[in-house]
């Protein structure tokens, strides 16, 4: 076993020693990119893109690669010609109708709901209006510049402008008090006034989320900094660019996951494979830049280098990939040719943490104190893509494999799974495609910490005092399997065996029509607000229009929950809170410039 020690020296040397080996070395060819799609990933699909007729196109240089399955380089006549900079991105408009989405409970400590009411409805009043629905605006720009140093040396960025930001949400003199309240007069506003984080708004009106260089090298791809972070289907690492339901870039995204990672895959001499190890850095704890009334030291420097003020609370994760993964061209190229195409890869994380630093309240006042975690967990996650003629098949299975220690010492067994698997079925020249994706995620015996309130975010952070094992699996919350049972009630899919059947044809060139129909069954039935065994059925639709760079497209959903949604009275929710839950419905629309 490596010493703490010996593992902070790997953390600061490792990246060093990569960057020394390649600098040292001359450069290497470029590598493909995945193209854009204009439809929300709520809609059903899993089929690869319309490959256009005639000669293979040339794959793009390096802008968007995904951080650990890089597809095999580009020959040398088909690269792109050298540009400086380079910048993609979007702007995207999307409008929401959310109707009974509270399924008819009020959010409360005797029993909550899976969706919050208006606010008329919270506060009352004589004549105060209760709507039972919620509709909005939000946009967001969304700028990816690349930098290219050299045709193999490239430094990558993700900066978010108004990012998800609600429309007439900061209106010029509002500055809403602790409680929401401002007495604002908000009926002679004439004008907006810039985001700013703890004045008017959460977040400030620009965010950069990753910054990242790149450098290819005849014997591997070294990447280094806060980069995209996906694999496979986007189950469990999700970087919120790619969409496999509807295949090219995800337009509908809210999340996004990123990694502090240093990374150097290569391909495996004689093969196809492309193997990659990586050293991630997931949480560092405090460090002296960070709240210094709780940073425990009085002589950080005002805009210097900050640093980790201890290792022991550290989270160390090493990555290990191995893949054979094809640009989407050659993938396409080989069922032209009549050949069974195949892709596959395994994706596997070690992750430790010694101890803790969490806070305690010690006779009435709240104290530091260290917890010894003892974390220890294997992150397996393999994926398979396989196509014939008109048929694909995908499927990717995951789980967390480990233990770790509770506040009292106690130990916790982690034993969590979840798999999904997809088939797809073209016809009628490509236009009319079927299919069906199965999906699974293991569950615990606990309810959250107020059974109505389904979202994952009022979970518990551990296992109730007693429970020895944690075996609720979380997928990834921009994976999007549905409109409004898993996207915006529970949050995403968990303690959950769902069947989605769908369908997509393309009226015209441009118009495209999607249904799908998602049945779900708890995993867990005791863990569901009712205690019983079947969350709902959901049916949605989806009318999407793509233009060279404009997307458009209008989806519908309409939710009939079942007994798991439901508040039982002999349960014991609250008179006036109980019962059987009301169905929910939406509209949502999507306005996109791609660029």
């Amino acid at each position: 076993m490596i010493s703490q020690p010996a593992r902070t020296a790997l953390r600061t040397i490792l990246p060093l020693a990569a960057g020394a080996l390649a600098l040292a070395l001359t450069a290497g060819p470029a590598r493909a990119q995945v193209g854009p799609s204009p439809f929300p990933s709520g809609g059903p699909g899993g089929e690869e893109e319309p490959k256009k007729e005639g000669v293979a196109e040339a794959a793009p240089k390096t802008p968007g690669l995904l951080p650990t399955t890089p597809a095999l380089p580009a020959p040398k006549s088909a690269r792109k010609k050298f540009e400086l900079l380079e910048l993609d991105g979007y702007f995207r408009l999307r409008t929401d109708w959310f109707k009974n989405f509270h399924l008819g409970f009020d959010d409360n400590v005797t029993g909550g709901a899976p969706f919050p009411r208006s606010t008329g409805c919270v506060l009352g009043g004589p004549g105060v209006p209760c709507e039972n629905s919620i509709s909005s605006a939000n946009m967001r720009l969304r700028l990816e510049p690349t930098i290219n140093l050299e045709e193999t040396t490239s430094v990558h960025l993700q900066v978010d402008v108004f990012d998800n930001l609600v429309l007439g949400s900061t209106p010029d003199g509002f500055t809403p008090n602790r409680d929401g309240r401002t007495g604002h007069l908000g009926a002679f506003d004439d004008s907006q006034a810039p985001p700013q984080a703890g004045l008017n708004e959460e977040r400030d009106a620009i965010r950069v989320k990753r910054a990242w260089g790149e450098m290819a090298t005849p014997v591997g791809l070294l990447k280094f900094g806060r980069m995209p972070d996906h694999w496979g289907l986007g189950m469990v690492h999700n970087s919120g660019d790619e969409d496999p339901i509807n295949g090219g870039y995800n337009l509908d995204g809210d999340f996004g996951d990123s990694v502090d990672r240093a990374i150097f895959s290569t391909l495996v001499p004689g093969t196809r494979l492309r193997a990659a190890v990586g050293l991630d850095w997931p949480f560092t704890g405090l460090v002296s830049s960070q709240d210094k009334e709780k940073a425990l030291v009085d002589h950080a420097v005002e805009g210097g280098q900050p640093w980790d003020l201890d290792n022991a609370d550290d989270v160390t994760q090493w990555t290990f990939v191995l893949s054979r993964l094809d640009s989407p061209t050659e993938f396409g190229d080989a069922l032209d040719r009549g050949e069974l195409a195949i892709n596959y890869g395994a994706y596997v994380g070690y992750r430790t943490q010694d101890w803790e630093l969490t806070s305690k309240v010690e006779m009435g006042t709240p104290t530091l104190v260290y917890t010894n975690r003892a974390y220890k967990a294997y992150t397996p996650d393999l994926w398979l893509k396989v196509g014939y003629g008109d048929l694909l098949f995908e499927a990717e299975a995951a789980g967390q494999v480990g233990s770790l220690r509770n506040d009292n010492g106690d130990s916790i067994d982690l034993r969590q799974f979840g798999a999904i698997g997809r088939g797809t079925f073209k016809a009628v020249e490509d236009k009319l495609r079927v299919g069906l994706e199965v999906g699974f995620a293991s569950g615990d015996q606990w309810d959250n910490v107020v059974p109505g309130r389904t979202n994952i975010r009022n979970g518990l952070t551990l296992p109730p005092a007693g429970d020895s094992s944690w075996s609720r699996f979380v997928f990834d919350r921009d994976y999007h399997v549905d409109l409004i049972l898993f996207r915006e009630l529970i949050g995403a899919v968990n303690n959950a065996i769902y069947f989605k059947p769908f369908l997509s044809y393309e009226l015209t060139d441009t118009l495209v029509m999607r249904v799908s129909n998602v049945t779900s069954v708890a995993a867990k039935p005791v863990a569901t607000p009712g205690n019983g065994s079947m969350y709902g059925v959901e049916f949605d639709g989806d009318l999407g229009y793509e233009g060279q760079s404009f997307f458009a497209g209008i989806s519908y959903g309409v939710l009939f929950p079942l007994s798991a949604m439901s508040h039982p009275a002999d349960l014991g929710y609250a008179t006036g809170n109980a019962g059987d839950a009301g169905n929910a419905h939406t509209i949502q629309s999507r306005l996109v410039l791609r660029f």
